[in-house]
């Protein structure tokens, strides 16, 4: 299915990394681990979209069984790929799937869906036609950068003074430790070397304390080092690092899927953490971002309490997860009463 799944993804709607074959293929490690099942929807022969679930058990606290998307936790969008222009074809191809999937699965659970994107509304269209339920939860918004929206704009000028001044004072601070230079990778030779210096860096400080670097989980390792040659060989790379006496001390990791950027990972050296180089790095993103014609939107990935980048970045990625009722009276009831209780459980636990 390669050569059909990246035409897909070239052409999809919303250009999801997550999705593409090559970041699934490279993924699969962790996907496995959840039993994946593949679902493709087809017009006509013409593969329009492809999404990715597992069966689960257990919702607001009742022994139901349902699917949902299959996701690791390296994975930071769970649209489908989408055909352009097909949207609602391929809703109206999802929701017959799920009526002839086993009668025991009463709602299907699309986790980390764009909010104002094209399938969220293709699939409110069907379900409106079907007379079927659909709820959404779980919303949220993460920081993000909207070149267009900001045309002709300096990223200084999207600053709080206060923070204008910060930046200033870090890069006047650094300057005086030495010969500081922002480099960007474009040498083949040295796509190894700065990977390893990446990943060293990124297990330090809090995310080695608590074993969430990458480095702490081999498949992870083996993930990140596929997909940062495999980007760098297509040109969607954009790894960014920030030296101080040409030694680095902050890294940014981006991958491109035009008109869409993605900003993966970010590193420090805990040695300078103190000069802020973190922050400059940022700042670095934001001016090149806004200089970006080809970039519509760069979503940061981030959680949504990220406090600096939500500062930073003018703009905001809104995201969602769309839950989808199998057709029927029975299977609607069962479907309403469960987000009822987990309304109400919500509300009681403040959660």
């Amino acid at each position: 299915m390669q050569a059909e799944w990246e035409n897909l993804a070239a052409a999809a709607s919303l250009r999801n990394i997550f999705q593409f074959p090559s970041f699934v293929r490279n993924s699969l490690p962790l996907l496995c681990e959840h039993d994946p099942k593949i679902v493709t929807i087809r017009s006509e022969g013409l593969l329009i979209g492809i999404v990715i679930l597992r069966r689960d058990i257990g919702y607001a606290k009742l022994p139901v069984s349902f699917w949902r998307s299959a996701l690791h936790h390296e994975q930071y969008l769970g649209e489908p790929l989408v055909r352009a222009g097909f949207e609602d074809q391929f809703a109206a191809g999802l929701c017959t799937w799920l009526d002839h999937a086993p009668r025991d699965c009463c709602f299907l659970n699309l986790s980390m869906v764009s909010t104002d994107g094209p399938l969220a509304k293709a699939m409110e269209r069907q379900c409106a036609n079907d007379g079927r339920k659909i709820l959404t939860a779980n919303h949220f918004e993460r920081a993000a950068i909207l070149p267009v929206q900001h045309d002709g704009m300096q990223a200084k000028d999207l600053l709080r003074p206060s923070r204008r001044k910060s930046i200033k004072r870090a890069m006047t601070s650094l300057s005086k430790q030495g010969e500081v230079s922002l480099e960007r990778l474009t040498d083949p030779a040295q796509l190894r070397d700065w990977t390893t210096q990446f990943l060293a860096m990124e297990n330090t400080g809090w995310k080695h304390e608590n074993g969430s670097s990458i480095l702490c989980c081999e498949k992870e390792t083996a993930l990140y080092e596929a997909m940062i040659g495999e980007a760098f060989e297509a040109g969607n790379l954009h790894f960014s690092r920030l030296c101080l006496n040409r030694k680095p001390i902050a890294f940014t990791l981006d991958i491109a899927a035009a008109p869409v950027g993605y900003c993966l990972k970010s590193a420090i050296d805990q040695e300078y953490r103190k000069l802020s180089p973190g922050v400059l790095m940022e700042f670095e993103t934001l001016k090149y971002y806004l200089g970006n014609k080809e970039c519509l939107l760069l979503d940061s990935c981030s959680a949504p309490e990220n406090a600096l980048l939500n500062e930073m970045w003018p703009d905001r990625k809104a995201i969602m997860d769309l839950a989808i009722a199998r057709k029927g009276l029975v299977y609607g009831v069962i479907f309403q009463g469960m987000y009822t209780i987990k309304s109400l459980l919500k509300t009681a636990t403040g959660n």
